[in-house]
């Protein structure tokens, strides 16, 4: 063999050994968060440090109070607005910014918290008697609802964002531009709504279906959600170019939703499979992967059934089932957090 062939060969092999590098499947190691008290948890949000909010209570949801997740800390129990025994927070900033609802003495109301002046009522729209916070961007902006209309918190001025004909509306997200996603009623049924510079734009629905709704917005303007029809719920993605399209083309199951994307084009959600629910990333390379085959660290007795939010570095943060009823070889039913155990959280992170 002469010297030029042996570099030929030499070249190949490091570029098969390259691409099959590349091919191989992510993986994670997973952090349980724990929960407030002997009950369960539930996760909605991480941002670009790892600080994690959502909700705990006991397993059938009493004495439910928002938290705060942070690696230093653990878990911090955020309270509740005065009056009120209730709290669940929905999403966290970059600066740790926390956003959620709380119940009153009256009725519930959006709520954000930061360490240093604990929770603020953030109030409701003129005529309404309640309100809820779901997503917050690193500029401040809040998106969430107020009465029966979504509402845009801008430097404590709330703002209501009208609807597509119909009578409600719901803001679930804001990009850092500004750009607010939810779903509103139309003059026929639910569909998905984008919201730019005072006006709302329909999304639509995947082909056949009736309504839709619309769970996240990255600052590339791909959104993320969920359309229903009579064949099931699929999870889809929307971009200005392409339009409405369903997440995956053959999805495992009737149920598929889209919750959250990020910068990278990674989505989150969670799909209805042969064994149940399950947590999923998507990626365009690589289409649906479960998670719970990802994990290199996932212990035995936990199955995760859906994953809510997911950082720029690629964390996500799931939530599923710790018992020793359950297994991920096995089938768990939409009751298990019921039968075989409460529902805990983890923060998972790329190796």
């Amino acid at each position: 063999m002469t010297r030029s062939q042996t570099i030929q060969l030499f070249m190949i092999a490091s570029i098969i050994c390259f691409l099959a590098g590349g091919a191989r499947a992510q993986t994670y190691i997973a952090i349980d968060l724990g929960t407030l008290r002997a009950g369960s948890a539930r996760v909605h949000g991480v941002n670009a440090s790892g600080q994690v909010a959502g909700a705990s209570g006991h397993p059938h949801g009493a004495e439910t109070h928002a938290f705060f997740w942070e690696q230093r800390g653990g878990m911090r129990d955020l309270g509740t607005l005065p009056g009120g025994d209730y709290s669940a927070a929905f999403a966290i900033n970059d600066s740790g910014v926390v956003v959620g609802t709380s119940n009153t003495s009256t009725s519930m109301h959006a709520f954000s918290w930061t360490p240093s002046q604990g929770l603020h009522d953030l109030g409701t729209l003129p005529g309404a008697d309640a309100s809820s916070a779901f997503s917050i961007n690193n500029r401040g902006q809040i998106a969430g609802a107020s009465g029966a209309h979504a509402a845009l918190w801008t430097s404590g001025a709330i703002q209501d964002l009208g609807s597509l004909g119909g009578q409600t509306s719901e803001a679930h997200a804001v990009n850092n531009l500004g750009v607010v996603v939810g779903v509103s009623d139309t003059f026929s049924s639910p569909h998905a709504f984008l919201w730019k510079d005072g006006a709302m734009q329909d999304l639509g629905t995947l082909p056949g279906d009736i309504s839709s709704r619309a769970d996240h917005i990255n600052d590339n303007g791909m959104v993320v959600g969920a359309s229903q029809g009579s064949g099931g719920v699929r999870a889809f993605i929307w971009t200005s170019s392409a339009g409405i399209e369903a997440l995956d083309s053959n999805p495992s199951g009737v149920y598929s939703e889209a919750f959250d994307v990020n910068n990278a084009g990674q989505v989150v959600g969670e799909v209805a499979t042969a064994l149940g629910t399950r947590a999923f990333l998507w990626t365009s390379q690589q289409g649906l992967i479960d998670l719970n085959e990802s994990v290199a660290n996932l212990p035995g007795n936990v199955v995760l059934t859906g994953a809510f939010s997911i950082n720029d570095k690629g964390q996500i943060v799931a939530f599923g089932l710790k018992s020793p009823k359950v297994s991920r070889h096995q089938e768990i039913t939409a009751d298990s957090h019921v039968h075989a155990g409460p529902t805990r959280v983890f923060l998972l992170t790329p190796q």
